[in-house]
């Protein structure tokens, strides 16, 4: 694409060269008529680099957003086991909430109520035996 983008520019270059050209021509009504030319040729070119320039930036655009979309659907860690009712991975210490990392796929590490019970910070989830 970036090519393409050069060779437009390039192209403005030629159409610059063919006005200086047009210039030299006696006959006053060729030389209008070709100048006339020469501008719709020019302004024609500017925008499709224009167009060209945007639809990079949409591609680029794109290209981000697919990656981020990869990388959202890449296979979730599974749970080592579970311990009173959260999950428990390899190499973490700590007990997480099932239903964020089910939901979300994100690991929120949960806080001890008392004996008996664990709170998610995140989700505000109360998981133990009652």
């Amino acid at each position: 694409m970036l090519e393409t983008v050069q060779t437009l520019g390039a192209a403005l270059a030629g159409i610059k060269t063919l006005a200086d050209i047009a210039s030299t021509v006696k006959n006053t009504e060729l030389r209008q008529e070709l100048n006339t030319k020469i501008a719709d040729l020019q302004g024609t070119l500017i925008a499709a680099r224009q167009d060209m320039l945007e639809l990079q930036d949409k591609y680029e655009q794109v290209l981000r957003e697919n990656k981020q979309l990869k990388e959202a659907s890449a296979p979730k860690q599974k749970p080592l086991g579970m311990k009173w009712g959260c999950y428990q991975f390899e190499g973490e210490e700590g007990l997480f909430c099932t239903g964020c990392y089910d939901s979300k796929g994100q690991k929120s590490q949960t806080n001890r109520v008392n004996t008996k019970f664990r709170m998610c910070p995140v989700c505000k989830a109360v998981i133990g035996a009652g």
